[in-house]
């Protein structure tokens, strides 16, 4: 029987809970990680995307690098629990259009 002091019921809904938890659960990084994480996951979807990793800091506005730019974000905040302001600034976009691409990705 699966038993966890933090969560009352019986073993198949702790379980259950537990599942749950585990697959909503994301990566974090400390503090001094997260700079270095943040610039090397978007040098290397930049090369990928073979778009220069200048221009998307930048702000560069074209089809092309406002997809990376959402693929990015999308990523950065789903998997690493980083904030939209956050991917923002290190993208060279206002808070809101982060938003927007985030919310765009998840609707498709």
């Amino acid at each position: 029987m699966k038993y966890e002091s933090r969560i009352l019921g019986k073993g198949d809904f702790v379980a259950e809970i537990i599942r749950e938890a585990e697959k909503t659960v994301r990566r974090y990084l400390r503090a001094g990680e997260i700079n270095n994480s943040i610039d090397n996951f978007i040098k290397e979807i930049c090369l990928k995307e073979g778009v220069a990793e200048r221009e998307l800091r930048v702000g560069v506005r074209t089809r092309k690098y406002s997809g990376v730019r959402a693929k990015i974000a999308y990523y950065l905040s789903h998997e690493f629990g980083i904030s939209r302001a956050e991917i923002a600034r290190q993208t060279g976009v206002c808070t809101s259009a982060i938003a927007k691409a985030i919310q765009n990705l998840e609707g498709a």
